[in-house]
């Protein structure tokens, strides 16, 4: 296998998982975060990624959310499946549950924690995605996983007969770029491309095939911007990348870990965005923490009307906002539909 035997391009969103305030897997709210990512025109969904909160689920919750999201897209768009694990076989007996549930492909980062030399790496990665014959991708994000793959160990890993593509998930765009004049002529190359330099790659014919995306705050606007540049509209391109910019540096902040942002951690950032736009977004499992303090929240708000979109108020909440959740009620997604 290589990146011509797939077609795989554009934005691509890591959905989150949502949680009832008591931990449990909100099923519901899943399949409804999942059906809004699809029906706003998400060119691929991933689940289990490190924005699902993989690490705080049993294996059996996250072959559960597997399939509830290959139900649910109904091969309607790619589903990745994260398989991410500490130990090989973990990882390889979620890669053969994704190939038997029928999603697209899978994706792992190095193990965490476990530090691998090259020949280690390189055999964590043919031990799991040897376990089934899905197409695989690779996944570089240190500031999350602790290890940082290098350009030559991805050229070494895309050797690998299953693995297609890669996320390049590493700080700035040096290394994105890289990667693509390393091992695009061989493999779908993700990363952070939508911003200008996204742009110039496409147009100009340099190679880089899509974004991976935390969720859809800006909704169809996210994979608006590939159908954008791919037309060759600089214009409504651009105008993308500015509302996601400035949503971004509200969101995020000045952090430089690159992961925990202003408010709080990424997840439960995101989820808090999502409950004050009305949508599934439900609560963060420990040891993430719920964003409740009311004047982040109300902060949340105002980067989210700053960017032109529009809170839904409802008496959940608003009772977020005053600080007067209770821990034992119902989750978002089973109490807000979607609008």
């Amino acid at each position: 296998m290589d990146r011509n035997d797939v077609t795989w391009a554009g934005y691509w969103t890591a959905a989150i998982t949502p949680f009832t305030a008591d931990g449990a897997l909100d099923e519901d709210a899943l399949r409804s975060v999942i059906e809004r990512s699809v029906s706003n025109g998400a060119h691929g969904i991933c689940v289990n990624g490190s924005t699902g909160e993989w690490f705080s689920q049993t294996l059996d919750e996250r072959r559960r959310v597997a399939e509830i999201a290959v139900a649910t897209v109904a091969g309607r768009v790619p589903t990745v499946v994260g398989v991410t694990c500490s130990r090989a076989d973990d990882a390889a007996a979620l890669v053969e549950h994704a190939a038997r549930t029928g999603a697209t492909s899978v994706i792992a980062s190095p193990p965490p924690l476990a530090r691998p030399t090259t020949d280690e790496l390189e055999n964590y990665y043919r031990e799991v995605f040897g376990a089934a014959p899905i197409p695989a991708w690779l996944y570089n994000f240190p500031q999350d996983n602790g290890h940082h793959v290098s350009v030559p160990e991805l050229a070494r890993l895309a050797e690998i007969p299953t693995v297609v593509a890669v996320k390049q998930s590493a700080p700035g765009m040096g290394e994105f770029i890289e990667t693509i004049d390393a091992v695009g002529a061989t493999l779908r190359v993700f990363g952070n491309m939508l911003n200008r330099v996204g742009f110039a790659l496409i147009r100009g014919g340099f190679g880089g095939d899509g974004h991976f995306g935390s969720g859809m705050l800006l909704g169809a606007d996210m994979p608006g911007f590939f159908e954008a540049a791919w037309q060759g509209d600089a214009v409504r391109a651009y105008a993308i990348v500015h509302r996601f910019e400035k949503l971004m540096a509200g969101l995020a902040g000045d952090r430089a870990d690159g992961y925990n942002w202003a408010f709080g951690g990424m997840q439960p950032t995101l989820k808090a965005a999502m409950n004050i736009l009305g949508e599934s977004g439900g609560y963060p499992r420990k040891p993430k923490l719920p964003v409740e303090d009311p004047a982040a929240l109300a902060s949340i708000r105002r980067i989210l009307q700053d960017v032109g979109l529009a809170p839904s108020p409802t008496a959940r909440e608003a009772e977020v906002t005053e600080g007067k959740r209770s821990r034992a009620g119902p989750s978002f997604g089973s109490t807000r539909p979607d609008p």
